[in-house]
Order: C-alpha cells, then structure tokens, then sequence
C-alpha cells in the first residue's frame, strides 16, 4: 500500500475529473438550499470538495477510508479558507449510518464503483432528502465490442456498462434524471494520468529490483498504455438525479 500511495495517492486527483466538470454538475441543480449540506462519498484527495465548498455556501461532510487523503484535502481546504464548512470522516463508505434523509446533495466522483453502482445508488437514496439531489461519476462504455484487452482490464469491475443500462438502473432505483454527460479525455489526463507518468518516471530508477514498487509501476504503466490505445471505448459519465420521494 506505501508503493501504491506514492504512486496514486500523491496525484492531484485520485481519478479522472476535473472542477469545470464539478461545476457543470453542480449547475444542473435547481432549487437547492442555499446553504446546502453536502455529503461527498470516497472524497479522495479532495480537489471537487473544495470546488463544492466554493460553489455553495453550505457544508460538506468529506469521506474516504485512507487518512492520507482527509489530510490533504484538509490542507487544501485550509488554504482555500473553506474549512470552516468541512467535516472529514475517516471511514468505509459500506460502513456509512447517517440518518434518513441527511443530506440535501451526496456527491461522488469516481468511488461508487466500491460500493457497486445500483447498491451505491440505493444506499445514496436513504441518505438524501425528498427533492435532494445526487450527483455520481462512474465508468461506461462508449460503444459496443470493445477489445479483449479492455474487458479484461475492467474485469475488477464487472458492473461497468452502456450509457443507457445505467441510466436505466437510475430509474429503477427511483431516481429522476435530470442530465448526464460523458467525460473529455482531457479529465483522464490533466489532473490524474499525465502526473501518474511523471511519478513513475521519477520512481522508476530508485524502486529498480524492488519488487513491490516494480509491481506497482507496472500496473500503473498497463492502466496508462490502455487508456492510450482504447480510450474511445470507455470514459466516465456523470449522472446528476433528483429524489423523487414525496417530503
């Protein structure tokens, strides 16, 4: 885990992303309270929390298993002078007990994956209030009869699908859609895996006959090379629904 966190945990975002896609998310709700309470799921380093204390005057609730990612994302919000509306949460998000209806927005970029997304989504809806709103990115594919070498890369992640298929699974959680859209493939590269091959051209030499850090750098080496050579098969989408239980 220390290798895989000099790797993957000293990145600007611990995925694909970006705060202009923040803020177009964001956007698509209406009527929110003005002083919103936010609940962001599996926050990572923290880059769309600070973005969502900017954007709102409310409160966000951060969460994420690995205490190093609370303690960057409380420095950053420390120096954008919004901590005083952060709460971090050191913990496992299967492991969440807030009480019903919560939250006015549960946000989650790049982390309902670990929850499943249909499971992830109905656990989300206990959390939210009625005419809350819930805001997901997670993993599709573009189009049809990728290569074999991409299904297996995604093979750790059976639930990846179709635009339509989890747009379909929204619904059947009971959720109305209000938008969605798919990522650039510069919110793979700006902020997550053009500073992933910066760092591991830098470890590349000192973790030379270590065999933990060698593995390491392979993996992030493969997730690299198939995003170069396949990225018009899959992206990440974001999903922006509204609860749609009576108050």
């Amino acid at each position: 885990m220390d290798k895989f966190l000099e790797i993957y945990g000293t990145l600007p975002r611990a995925g694909p992303g970006s705060n202009e896609l923040t803020r177009k998310a964001f956007r698509m709700m209406e009527g929110i309270p003005g002083s919103p309470k936010i609940l962001d799921v599996g926050c990572g380093p923290g880059m769309q929390t600070v973005e969502l204390l900017n954007l709102s005057r409310g409160t966000v609730v951060a969460l994420d298993l690995l205490p190093e990612m609370i303690a960057r994302l409380q420095q950053e919000a420390e120096a954008a002078g919004v901590s005083d509306r952060l709460v971090t949460l050191e913990q496992d998000m299967s492991e969440m007990a807030f009480p019903c209806s919560s939250f006015d927005i549960i946000w989650s970029e790049g982390a309902i994956y670990l929850l499943g997304f249909e499971a992830g989504l109905e656990k989300f809806k206990h959390f939210v209030k009625p005419k809350g709103y819930v805001a997901v990115s997670e993993v599709v594919w573009l189009k049809p009869n990728p290569p074999a070498e991409v299904v297996e890369f995604w093979t750790e992640y059976p639930e990846i699908d179709s635009l339509d298929a989890k747009l379909g699974v929204v619904e059947r959680v009971g959720f109305e859609v209000v938008d969605h859209f798919v990522f650039p493939p510069t919110a793979w590269t700006e902020h997550y895996y053009d500073p992933m091959a910066r760092r591991i051209a830098e470890k590349a030499e000192e973790w030379a006959g270590d065999p933990d850090g060698e593995s390491v750098l392979k993996e992030a080496r493969k997730e690299l090379s198939v995003f170069r050579r396949f990225s018009d098969f899959y992206s990440y989408a974001f999903f922006v629904m509204r609860n749609t239980d009576p108050d």
